[in-house]
């Protein structure tokens, strides 16, 4: 019976979408580590930059293609806040974000992502803390609104979805962990893709 129960809830949408990303998702932690590290201001802010870098065209590609409901709170305001109190200025963005024709499922899996990263960031944020002393801005990495927005979006996402919707959700969150990796690797990473995803 337990069996049973276990192969069930493995059926939901959000066990699919992490089955599917773990291993981009630990290349992507490994990149930022290497890209950024955490260990110093300038680390820190490097990778402040970074994320600004990613998320302002996936912010924009949700803003088109997201109905209300899956557009995730911007995080890039508050990532602008933080470098602007670090005395860093906004870097220029990534290249446009695409993944071709939109369909079912896409911008769910784009917003899961997202909205993901924040259970990251407050392991971050308490990295951030002892490192720097309690004296690096935190805007970005203590927002309480993607994690309200997460757990909203939790309640879709941990439900068996449609095919056509699953298939959907995990094409965008591979393609929008894959935008991250590029983002982090480096501008000669992006130029290989020309900013978009199949």
């Amino acid at each position: 019976m337990a069996g049973r129960h276990r192969a069930a809830a493995d059926d939901h949408l959000r066990a699919q979408l992490r089955a599917a990303t773990m291993a981009a998702h630990d290349l992507l932690d490994e990149a930022m580590q290497a890209a950024s590290g955490w260990q110093r201001r300038g680390d820190y802010a490097r990778f402040l930059e970074l994320q600004h870098a990613a998320r302002a065209p996936l912010e924009d590609w949700l803003a088109a293609h997201a109905p209300p409901s899956l557009q995730p709170p911007r995080q890039t305001p508050l990532i602008a806040r933080d470098l602007a109190a670090l005395g860093r200025r906004v870097p220029p963005p990534a290249p446009l974000f695409t993944m071709g024709r939109i369909g079912t499922g896409h911008a769910l899996g784009a917003a899961w992502v997202l909205a993901g990263s924040a259970l990251g960031n407050r392991s971050i944020a308490r990295q951030v803390a002892r490192i720097g002393a309690g004296t690096w801005p935190v805007a970005f990495l203590g927002d309480e609104a993607m994690p309200a927005f997460w757990q909203a979006l939790r309640t879709r996402i941990e439900q068996r979805a449609a095919p056509d919707e699953a298939a959907g959700a995990t094409h965008a969150a591979e393609a929008v962990f894959a935008y991250f990796l590029a983002v982090a690797q480096g501008p000669q990473s992006l130029a290989a893709g020309q900013g978009a995803l199949p």
